[in-house]
């Protein structure tokens, strides 16, 4: 089983960078900026739970007042209508879809996945003994998927279709159209249909359609959402996933049976997120869409632009010019320019000639890592 990339290029860099005696610039990791994302009420009501004694078990889809606020949430931002039992908070976002995975696949079946993607949904096929089938997100259509491309994909054996947007790590925002079709594909085959929209709040230029939203009777969508992105709270460990009461009491079991639950200081801190003031919300957004139009721009003018990102906070950079790849370029940009971006081979076969660039870094950071990205490009090529 292969580490991603995602999850762990930081003993690299801090290597890298003792020797360079300077920072990262265009960081590639996938935390927000916490300063904007982050309500001061939340580490607050996290402090006062360890103070208050709340450190028990609570219940396994989570505590009720939680949940509670979750449809209220998931009515007013995704415009999906659940009661708080159809709703399990879990341990992180990826908590959520591997719980899903476990409740729905069985050895042998087939599982649809986005080219280029999110790599920790792959490593979760080795352990419940499952083939992936990677459908293309072409660049040249803005990272949308190819949706004749995908039926023709679809075996007797494909199981589940996951889609993922926004999109990590393109930032592409699928249109209600593209949305309407994968629900009718995955309907027609008879698929489960699991939308990953972690990213959900994370919106540039581009209005985001949940699949549930558009067919709430269907009992085999599963929408899953994390705390991490929106609220800056990556170390809290706080998702959920929403979906039929059938689906949600097996996906209880398969957490009882791995994490018991969500802690309850976490729960309590989830809670403050959401009641909170929203604004850190709109201000997050605003930075990521000033810091994309600076991104833009300096690729457009290297000639490395590949596509707009709507959504999330990533932007992809052509860095095939260079003649060598990608994750070769990404280490040795981070050895010789202290730039870390991350690979796009790490993503799948689509992005291979490309790079992740995150905008979680400050505008000026972002500026000076693009730069020496672009300049390190042309030296090469």
């Amino acid at each position: 089983m292969c580490p991603s990339w995602c999850a762990s290029p930081y003993p690299l860099s801090l290597t890298a960078l003792s020797r360079l005696n300077t920072r990262a610039f265009a960081r590639s990791a996938t935390r927000p900026d916490a300063r904007r994302a982050r309500s001061s009420c939340t580490s607050e009501a996290g402090k006062r739970a360890i103070d208050e004694g709340k450190t028990f078990y609570t219940h396994t889809q989570g505590i009720i007042t939680l949940r509670e606020k979750l449809v209220a949430k998931l009515e007013r931002v995704n415009g999906i209508r659940v009661t708080p039992d159809r709703i399990a908070c879990t341990p992180g976002g990826v908590g959520a879809i591997a719980a899903v995975f476990a409740a729905v696949l069985e050895p042998g079946d087939e599982v649809l996945l986005p080219d280029p993607g999110w790599p920790n949904t792959r490593i979760m096929l080795s352990w419940t003994n499952t083939r992936g089938v990677f459908y293309p997100c072409p660049p040249e259509s803005g990272f949308i998927p190819d949706l004749d491309g995908l039926e023709t994909l679809i075996t007797p054996r494909t199981k589940l279709l996951l889609i993922n947007s926004p999109s990590n790590p393109t930032g592409a925002v699928y249109p209600r159209p593209v949305i309407e079709r994968l629900i009718e594909i995955a309907q027609r085959h008879n698929l489960w249909l699991l939308s990953d929209e972690c990213y959900d709040q994370i919106l540039l230029d581009a209005e985001w359609t949940s699949p549930a939203s558009i067919a709430p009777d269907d009992a085999r969508i599963a929408s899953v959402f994390t705390f991490s992105k929106t609220y800056s709270m990556t170390g809290w460990r706080l998702g959920y996933v929403a979906g039929s009461a059938e689906l949600i009491d097996t996906v209880t079991k398969v957490l009882e049976s791995n994490s018991s639950c969500v802690s309850t200081i976490t729960q309590v801190a989830g809670e403050a997120a959401l009641s909170g003031p929203q604004d850190c919300v709109r201000e997050m957004n605003e930075a990521y869409l000033r810091r994309r139009e600076a991104v833009v721009d300096i690729l457009r003018e290297a000639d490395l632009f590949i596509s707009e990102p709507k959504g999330a906070f990533y932007c992809m950079a052509d860095v095939s010019p260079s003649g060598i790849g990608s994750r070769d370029f990404a280490f040795k940009l981070l050895r010789e320019r202290g730039v870390s971006v991350a690979p796009g081979s790490a993503f799948g076969q689509v992005a291979k000639g490309a790079v992740r660039i995150s905008l979680a870094s400050s505008d000026q950071d972002l500026r000076e890592g693009v730069g020496r990205l672009a300049n390190y490009v042309r030296e090469l090529a």
